[in-house]
């Protein structure tokens, strides 16, 4: 995409204002934020909003911006004095976020081409410091892959864990999450909201147990289930750590033979994890790479294994959408030393594109009409 953030919203900033409730909305959600406190040299939120956008959706230096901000906005400002204005917007720019979110949130009916319950694609993505200097930042986001948009976006440090509470799941969606989301708490979170869960797991991520006998299932008796099958699904009751008096709840273990890449792919994993984390991986991590475990609260006559699997692989589509995201508007790595200056560069760039979204759909790529093909098929 050849279209930089400047033409798409600074070139209509009053479309822009519109978009956001109109210039006294914006100005009042800086004051009830905590971003603006008196009309000091910046006179209002949207000169405000427009240094922000300017600085990290255009990639100018404190110093660029601050000279443009003389030239453009009448606003004479020091280098320490923007600074000063932009460490404190987190708050404001995250309400514009979650604003924009709601804005985007489709009116009507859901597109004809999904008619089963709303389907969360649930991942994270990592904002590092320059040079790993301290705590970096995480952005924890939920996906539609029906309708092709982000619904929900959390930024936090990056010490706050992934985990399916964040998606904003509501009673009867299915969240979608990779091996990081398989957290037996959470889980039943989800489920005692009468909502449902489908995630990949191994088998040291939760403590799965044998219904009938209550015993911890491992690697091998795992591998005996399967034997020579392609695929197994194997009754379970998912228990909470020991101490957590919650009582255990079930679920669907399906078990399935990876494919030769998908393989080498997780003993590349496996690799990596013992190179980067100075991981050990016990026997059995071995023995299961050749496997995909995934742990799911579905109804098994509406959702037999094959489909589970199909749904499951819909997950590249978050993936693609963080990539999309973070190369369109070079979101790759926050340039600022402080934590404060990260969040502000970061959730600025996130309100850019979804100003630029709103103003000229040039992320709309349209819902993706293969998401009913490929978990309907053959089903």
């Amino acid at each position: 995409m050849e279209t930089t953030t400047d033409d798409l919203w600074f070139e209509d900033w009053a479309g822009a204002e519109a978009i956001l409730g109109g210039a006294q909305a914006i100005d009042d959600l800086a004051f009830a934020t905590g971003a603006m406190f008196r009309r000091r040299g910046v006179r209002d939120g949207s000169q405000l909003l427009r240094l922000a956008l300017s600085y990290a959706a255009t990639e100018k230096s404190l110093r660029t911006t601050a000279a443009w901000s003389g030239d453009a906005l009448g606003v004479v400002l020091s280098d320490p004095s923007l600074i000063g204005r932009l460490s404190n917007c987190g708050n404001f720019l995250a309400a514009l976020v979650n604003q924009l979110l709601s804005i985007a949130a489709p009116i009507g009916d859901p597109p004809a081409i999904w008619d089963g319950p709303p389907i969360r694609l649930i991942d994270g993505s990592m904002f590092t410091r320059p040079a790993n200097r301290g705590v970096g930042h995480r952005l924890h986001a939920a996906y539609d892959p029906v309708r092709g948009a982000f619904t929900f976006l959390d930024l936090t440090l990056a010490t706050d864990g992934e985990n399916l509470t964040r998606g904003d799941i509501e009673a009867g969606m299915i969240a979608v999450g990779d091996r990081n989301y398989a957290r037996t708490w959470a889980l039943r979170e989800t489920a005692e909201k009468s909502a449902f869960f489908c995630v990949r797991s191994g088998v040291s991520s939760v403590r799965m147990l044998d219904p009938q006998t209550l015993q911890k299932l491992d690697a091998k008796a795992v591998l005996a289930l399967l034997g020579q099958q392609d695929s197994v699904e194997i009754p379970i009751v998912l228990a909470e750590a020991k101490g957590v008096k919650k009582p255990p709840f079930h679920a669907r273990l399906i078990v399935m033979r990876a494919t030769d890449a998908g393989k080498a792919r997780e003993l590349a994993r496996i690799k990596r994890s013992i190179t980067k984390e100075q991981a050990k991986p016990r026997a059995d991590t071995y023995a299961l790479a050749g496997v995909m475990m995934i742990i799911t609260n579905l109804p098994q006559e509406d959702w037999p294994v094959d489909r589970v699997h199909r749904l499951y692989r819909l997950r590249w589509q978050i993936e693609l959408a963080f990539k999309t995201l973070k190369s369109t508007f070079r979101m790759r790595k926050p340039p600022n030393k402080t934590p404060e200056m990260a969040r502000t560069w970061i959730l600025a760039n996130l309100a850019a594109a979804l100003l630029a979204d709103r103003l000229a759909a040039a992320l709309q790529g349209g819902a993706p009409p293969s998401v009913t093909e490929e978990i309907d098929r053959h089903s």
